[in-house]
């Protein structure tokens, strides 16, 4: 009698700024080669970014990529419709997706922010502050970019103005106030209790309903990364020269650890594991 051997479906969730992208240029055309590949062998890229589901979208169409998504650090996750050929619970409808809602809705995460900024006295400006052209001139972003960086739905990016210690004071608040606060790379971010482990935990389980059995890998480059590492098969985290993390990341179950960061480290790590995979 012969034994069966079931192929494992490959599966991968991505960062976006950092990793897939450069995180000064936002380009990813390092990347393409690898690109190429898993878009050859059917293996479906979810991107999972602190970025609005506008910005993912224009990435999603640069990329020619039809999977679902995950916005802001866990708020979201966006499923076309028609994806999986089953029916699954979901939050809310649009025109293209099923939304699965994990975050609070952003006008109760500005009332939060606004709060704090008047208890703390802490200069501190959020997104909901700061005009399209502050933001191009922040973030090296187009207008067009920044208009879409700033339709947010359920988590605000912010900057400190002072040292640590006024940091440790916004967290504090930030904490007192029963949301949650994550360091993105660029930005301080306020949320709630999702985070991007909670959304590719739920998207994982749908993956399994459609192909059985799947091996998922993930790939970040900061501590807003690490629910989502901790939820993977696979976790790569990019190390760049000034990356500093937590002592919790020795307690990530088999994770690589990549020196260096953007789409060129992207592609290597892709590249290597598709040709694992096929030995």
């Amino acid at each position: 009698m012969q034994s069966t051997t079931i192929t494992r479906k490959i599966m991968i969730f991505s960062d976006l700024d950092g990793t897939l992208l450069d995180r000064d240029t936002y380009s990813f055309e390092p990347a393409l080669p690898a690109l190429r590949v898993i878009k050859q062998k059917g293996i479906p890229l979810v991107l999972s970014s602190s970025k609005t589901r506008a910005e993912i979208e224009l990435y999603r169409k640069k990329l020619e990529n039809d999977h679902p998504f995950i916005s802001e650090n866990g708020g979201a996750v966006f499923i076309p419709k028609g994806y999986f050929s089953f029916q699954f619970p979901y939050d809310r409808e649009l025109e293209e997706y099923f939304v699965l809602e994990l975050g609070t809705f952003y006008l109760q995460i500005v009332e939060v922010f606004n709060s704090i900024k008047k208890e703390t006295r802490i200069p501190i400006k959020g997104f909901s502050d700061l005009t399209e052209d502050e933001l191009t001139s922040l973030c090296g972003l187009s207008l067009r970019e920044a208009e879409f960086a700033k339709k947010r739905e359920y988590d605000e990016p912010f900057i400190i103005e002072g040292g640590k210690k006024e940091i440790e004071i916004v967290k504090r608040k930030i904490k007192e106030k029963g949301m949650n606060y994550v360091w993105g790379g660029k930005f301080h971010h306020i949320l709630s209790k999702n985070d991007k482990g909670k959304a590719v935990e739920i998207l994982r389980e749908l993956y399994e309903n459609q192909f059985f059995s799947i091996y998922t890998v993930g790939i970040g480059d900061n501590v807003n990364d690490i629910p989502m590492l901790r939820a993977v098969d696979h976790p790569i985290l990019f190390k760049g020269e000034d990356s500093l993390f937590p002592e919790e990341l020795s307690t990530i179950q088999n994770l690589t650890i990549v020196e260096g960061t953007g789409p060129q480290a992207w592609n290597e790590a892709i590249l290597r594991i598709v040709a694992e995979s096929e030995i």
